[in-house]
């Protein structure tokens, strides 16, 4: 028999705030779901948004449009490993934002907490430097397949909000034949018998 939920109370014991989540923040959480009301406990909002998923995960909709649950469910849960990541290659192949999104609420439905965000490399340099506006120019594979520091920002945020950390990785020093098509001056020869090459 299912069972209507008209709420759920969200209860968070720590004072503390995190502004960005952190490797070793608490993200268990408990919840409960008794007849027409949901609980969820956790020591922070990382845990809570942990519960908050399973929750979501844990309903369908009736044929009156509300939300319902098969029974009463206790699930006391946190995650084996502080690290449950991925890393996204865009250097290599381009992601466009609303993909890059994607994937994050797909790592977000899953409870993954980092992405590594392999960003440059020798195949394209993609990030928009303000301050050195030539590298995408020279090193993008095109002027339409770059991220501009507000892409960065909006990619970030919306990890944030899903308890996501984000490690942006700029290749360097190795691995830097995109940089070099900007700065030729940054790179090493490389000799290869007699013959230098780049």
């Amino acid at each position: 028999e299912s069972r209507i939920l008209l709420s759920v109370f969200i209860l968070i014991q720590s004072k503390q705030c995190h502004t960005y989540p952190q490797l070793r923040d608490d993200q268990s959480y408990n919840l409960t779901i008794e007849s027409s009301y949901g609980i969820i406990y956790a020591e922070n909002v990382w845990g809570a948004l942990n519960g908050i998923e399973t929750f979501s995960q844990l309903l369908f909709i009736t044929d009156d449009n509300y939300l319902a649950t098969n029974a009463s469910i206790y699930i006391q849960d946190w995650p084996r490993f502080p690290y449950r990541g991925i890393l996204l290659d865009t250097a290599r192949h381009f992601l466009p934002v609303p993909i890059i999104k994607q994937h994050l609420d797909a790592m977000a439905s899953n409870k993954f907490n980092v992405l590594h965000w392999h960003i440059t490399d020798d195949q394209s340099w993609p990030f928009v430097s303000e301050t050195f506006p030539q590298l995408t120019e020279k090193g993008a594979f095109s002027s339409a397949h770059v991220y501009t520091p507000e892409n960065v920002q909006d990619i970030l945020e919306h990890a944030r909000l899903r308890g996501i950390r984000t490690i942006p990785e700029f290749d360097t020093p190795g691995h830097v034949a995109a940089l070099g098509r900007a700065f030729p001056e940054f790179l090493t020869d490389c000799y290869n018998g007699s013959m230098p090459c780049q």
